[in-house]
């Protein structure tokens, strides 16, 4: 982690900042210096009242007359401390990694704070069964027929797809197994390298020529790049949660996903109860399908 390093500027991430976890220490350090802002004049302000009681006592103590002063200018350097930090960054050239991920994280704790308001009903907290081993896999196309739901709704389809989707699906499902690693990155080629679940999907469709953004928050804000699923679900589909993503492979709500940690790459078989997370909707991408 370098604070000065100079970044080349990602177009599929919308912004200077690649690092994860320089994003996590300056979104602790914003937080705490927030904290600052709103505790430490309080305080200051309180015990600089006190002095002035003090002071109108003993009108003749200079002491507390330099003391009551120098608590009232504290109090306002306090309060503009986070100010000024984002003055003095925002005159950095943005392909400064401490600059351009300071804004990040300013924005990534914004957009965490709203989806953590989405309502998530208790039914959709029960995990499904899942599949670890790929040889257990098998292509929608050669399924009999899943037993789904509505056909006008993203809740089922008929696994039906386009060749390059079913392409997407396989190349996906040949990672079963393999580790999950928050914030790593992998180009979409062998050998894979331990990645996140917007990583996965990143470099599974970036094998296919397709670039998407590296989080799930630029996935689902490029709007150019797929449009809403309105009826069935067709193999190569995204279905994007807050904060997670995965790969519908067109067998019913059958999802693949680098679903966690404990996980890694696997095959849930409903993608509607995998994950407690709150579902935005179905993506299909542009020249998938």
């Amino acid at each position: 982690m370098s604070l000065i390093q100079i970044l080349d500027c990602s177009e599929a991430l919308g912004t200077c900042c690649s690092d994860y976890g320089l994003v996590t220490v300056l979104d602790s350090c914003r937080k705490i210096l927030n904290l600052i802002q709103l505790v430490a004049p309080i305080i200051l302000i309180v015990w600089s009242c006190v002095g002035l009681i003090s002071l109108i006592i003993n009108p003749e103590e200079k002491k507390l007359k330099k003391s009551l002063i120098n608590k009232y200018l504290a109090a306002v350097l306090c309060f503009f401390i986070p100010v000024i930090i984002d003055a003095m960054l925002g005159l950095m050239p943005e392909t400064f990694s401490v600059s351009a991920c300071w804004k990040q994280a300013q924005v990534s704790a914004e957009i965490v704070r709203s989806l953590r308001n989405e309502y998530i009903s208790e039914k959709d907290k029960t995990q499904s069964p899942i599949l670890l081993n790929p040889d257990e896999y098998e292509p929608g196309d050669e399924r009999e027929e899943p037993v789904v739901g509505s056909s006008n709704s993203v809740n089922g389809g008929s696994g039906a797809g386009s060749k390059k989707g079913k392409e997407i699906v396989k190349y996906a499902r040949s990672f079963v197994g393999q580790r999950y690693v928050w914030g790593g990155f992998w180009n979409g080629e062998l050998p894979y390298t331990g990645t996140d679940c917007s990583g996965f999907v990143q470099g599974v469709f970036a094998h296919h020529g397709i670039s998407l953004g590296r989080d799930t928050t630029s996935q689902w804000a490029d709007k150019s790049k797929f449009t809403i699923v309105e009826g069935e679900i067709k193999a190569g589909d995204l279905v994007m949660y807050s904060e997670h993503v995965g790969i519908l492979t067109g067998n019913g709500n059958e999802i693949i996903h680098a679903k966690g940690t404990n996980y890694g790459i696997v095959i849930d078989s409903d993608y509607k109860t995998c994950s407690s997370k709150a579902i935005f909707g179905i993506m299909r991408i542009n020249g998938v399908n």
